[in-house]
This record gives structure tokens, sequence and C-alpha cells, in this order.
């Protein structure tokens, strides 16, 4: 624990007219370490995010460029452009808005209700139901799409899926079905790992801060 620290938490305790022990210094500072260590690896996260978002978008959009051949090429590579890109706008949005978030111990308790705040939003949107079964399903619907344009050539598209049989719609049906139950549990796995998992670090520290609040006000009365 470094000397400045306590020495910065020790003259703050004067300001704030809560002499504060040893035992509660480092209580505070340790708190603060772990703060810090959970939203840096919080930031980790939004940056991978981002960045692999970024080239996956850069790749699918290239590989349609390259292999769509119908007249409807670039109404396609517009849409996939726009929705790409909203997915990408939300999650920088997110982390921009942490980027240069330092939780402090002089303002550790407001810095820890606000960082759990703009983090929370992100958490719960991605656990949503309309994450689980709007976005994901659409996204499947989408590159099965893609798949059947593909399959066209240059034929309409339309006239393709009137051309498909019974079997093959039933496949196709199942194929979905099976990508739904397989990347929508998926999917919020990686939102607990990379995100909800250490938001729940940050609660547990704001509660252990206030749980300090609460044995400094008792000793006090």
């Amino acid at each position: 624990m470094e000397f400045d620290d306590i020495k910065k938490a020790w003259k703050n305790s004067f300001k704030k007219d809560e002499l504060l022990d040893k035992k509660e210094i480092e209580a505070r500072l340790e708190i603060k370490s772990k703060s810090n260590t959970a939203l840096n690896k919080v930031k980790r996260n939004y940056r991978l995010e981002v960045y692999g978002s970024g080239a996956l978008a850069l790749y699918v959009l290239f590989w349609l460029y390259k292999n769509i051949t119908t007249s409807h090429k670039y109404l396609i590579i517009a849409f996939a452009l726009i929705f790409f890109g909203a997915l990408i706008y939300f999650a920088a949005y997110n982390y921009l808005k942490i980027k240069n978030t330092v939780i402090s111990s002089d303002q550790l308790k407001p810095a820890l209700k606000q960082t759990i705040a703009d983090i929370e939003k992100y958490v719960n949107f991605s656990r949503s139901n309309f994450t689980k079964f709007i976005l994901l399903p659409f996204s499947i619907v989408f590159g099965m799409f893609l798949g059947l344009n593909m399959a066209a050539g240059d034929q309409p598209i339309m006239e393709t899926i009137r051309m498909l049989e019974n079997e093959t719609i039933f496949k196709l049906i199942l194929l979905f079905s099976v990508a739904c139950v397989a990347i929508v549990p998926l999917s919020l796995y990686l939102n607990k790992k990379m995100y909800k998992q250490h938001l729940d670090e940050l609660k547990a520290c704001l509660k252990e801060f206030e749980h300090i609040e609460d044995e400094l006000n008792h000793n006090e009365s």
C-alpha cells in the first residue's frame, strides 16, 4: 500500500470531520484498489469488444462486397453497415463514459455509484429480453438470408425462397432453432465473464464502503 495514498486519506479524514483510524484508512484504500482493478478489467473488455467487432464488421463488409452479385448488393451492404455500426457505436459510447474514470480514495462512494450505474446499463441491455429474443435471433436470420442470397446467384431471392422444398424449409427452421439455443446462452456467458462479474465486484466494494460508513457513524453517536 503506497504511503502517499495513506497520507492523503488521513488528511481527507480531517477535512470531512470523520477522523479515521489506521484500520479504517487501510480498509478504504483496499476498497479503492479492488474497485480500480475491477474497473480496469471492464475497460479492457470494452476495448476488446469494440476493436473485435470493428475488425469483424470490416471483414463481413469486404466479404459481402466481393461475393454478392445480385442487384441488391449495395442495399445489403448498407444495411450491414448500419447494423454493425449501431452495435459498435453502443459499445464505444459506453466505453468512452468510463475510459478516463479513476476511483480515488477521497471520492470513493460517488465514483463507485456513477461507475456502477454506467456499466450496469450496458450489462442490463446485453442481458435484456430485447437482445436475447430479438437482436440475436435477427442476426441469425440476417446471416441465413445472406446465405440464401449467395445461393440464389442472379435469380431474385424471393423466387429462390418460393422454390425451396418443405424439407429444406424444415432444415432451415431447425438450423435457426439450434443456432438460437447455442448463441443466446453463449452471449449471456460472455457478458457475465466480461462485464457482470466485475460489476458485481464493484457493487460489493460499494456495500463494503457503506458498511465502514455505518460503523463510523455508529461510533460517533
